[in-house]
């Protein structure tokens, strides 16, 4: 009677946050000046998940590395190469997409403002130092996500290995506590939903996109055609899950990712549909989910690929094969060094176009910078949808050993 209970109150959410997530798009067109007096609560909404998901994740990691050291450590082997395989795949058919599509053949930039900001300094050298942290607090407040991973889970092994049961219960309890201090947070995901989408419209007008529209259209194509064929696809060949089906349970999810355009907020509602919707176990979403939320970006994929080459193809440069591959592996770089980048997509895509040599590309990134709302929400709900994904795929490949 609670489950069924609990399944139509789940149903009932979904429902609302459908309708405020149009509702709050319409009216954000209609009459935007509201937005601006109200905008502060959507702000209010993403902290609350940001909050929640950093506690949420830590427990999490550590209850699955604790309850099976050997399996967990497996499964972050099998993430590893899944994150990685995922990522390059969605990149090739992204990229073979905007080659015969070719959206930057022709296109030119008139007006505007240039982008002034300035490129991350990316090293292998700082990689390695923002991923092990030598100060777990400052990481902690700062908000770094996969230290805090690494070492939860690092934690989670040694205490099994001593068999600290009271820690190990401990941390049990503080994840139930939290999740249920997260059911109290989602409540509110209707309103901030109506609310994000309104401030969203309310700052795009038609001659924000007049000039940037092939390009709009092409991530959100691009992005589509990935979630089709390297997310839904495989599940349904190898895990029997048909489209309806997986749309349908991962609709609440998707509102939230394109109405927030944040993996780490859209997060404890990804570990929701993982476990309730898919029925997968703790040990294998507890280390996949939060993973990948900082590791594995596929939507950074479409991301990068587009980028490359509609840049290149309005400078008239060519693309061999090697070149293609460099970008490959610019991207892949970027994409797990992103969660120590500050300034978001529009920094991480101005140090992608510098590594690849660019010419000045201010002019066209000061159009990428307005618009990058709009490709950010197609971007973050692509991520997400390869965090179930593989989910989905490392529970199946672990059931079948």
């Amino acid at each position: 009677m609670k489950k069924g209970l609990a399944t139509n109150r789940s149903r009932l959410l979904s429902l609302i946050t459908l309708v405020c997530f149009f509702a709050g798009g319409a009216l954000g067109l209609i009459v935007p000046q509201v937005f601006t007096h109200i905008g502060f609560l959507g702000t209010v909404y993403i902290n609350l998940l940001k909050l929640m998901a950093l506690p949420i994740v830590l427990c999490t990691v550590f209850c699955a590395a604790a309850r099976g050291a050997r399996s967990a450590s497996g499964t972050l082997g099998k993430s590893l190469l899944l994150f990685v395989s995922l990522f390059a795949v969605s990149f090739a058919v992204s990229g073979v997409l905007f080659s015969i599509l070719s959206p930057g053949v022709g296109f030119s930039l008139s007006g505007g403002e240039p982008w002034t900001g300035t490129v991350a300094d990316l090293s292998l050298e700082g990689f390695f130092r923002s991923v092990f942290s030598d100060n777990i607090f400052a990481s902690l407040t700062g908000g770094a996500m996969l230290p805090c991973i690494l070492f939860a889970f690092c934690m989670g092994l040694a205490a099994q290995r001593v068999r600290a049961e009271r820690v190990i219960a401990l941390f049990s309890e503080l994840e139930t506590v939290f999740s249920r201090m997260l059911s109290y947070v989602l409540y509110l995901t209707p309103l901030g939903v109506f609310v994000l989408m309104g401030r969203c419209t309310s700052g795009f007008g038609v001659d924000a996109l007049k000039g940037a529209l092939s390009y709009v259209l092409c991530a959100w194509g691009g992005s589509v055609l990935i979630l089709l064929l390297v997310m839904v696809l495989p599940l349904w060949l190898i895990c029997g899950i048909d489209p309806i089906t997986y749309f349908r349970k991962t609709g609440r999810m998707f509102l939230t990712s394109l109405s927030t355009c944040s993996s780490a907020a859209t997060l404890p509602e990804t570990l929701r549909t993982c476990r309730e919707e898919f029925g997968v176990p703790e040990n294998v979403t507890g280390v996949v989910a939060p993973l990948g939320c900082t590791v594995h970006m596929c939507g950074g994929a479409v991301s990068f690929s587009l980028l490359g080459l509609f840049t290149m193809q309005m400078t008239g440069r060519p693309v061999t094969l090697g070149l293609f591959l460099w970008m490959l592996l610019i991207a892949e770089l970027l994409n797990m060094a992103a969660p120590g980048i500050p300034g978001g997509g529009i920094v991480l895509g101005a140090t992608f176009l510098s590594l690849l040599g660019m010419p000045d590309a201010g002019l066209f990134l000061g159009m990428y910078a307005g618009i990058y709302r709009l490709l950010d929400m197609s971007y973050t709900s692509l991520n997400v949808a390869g965090d179930v994904t593989a989910v989905l795929l490392i529970n199946r490949w672990g059931n079948r050993t």
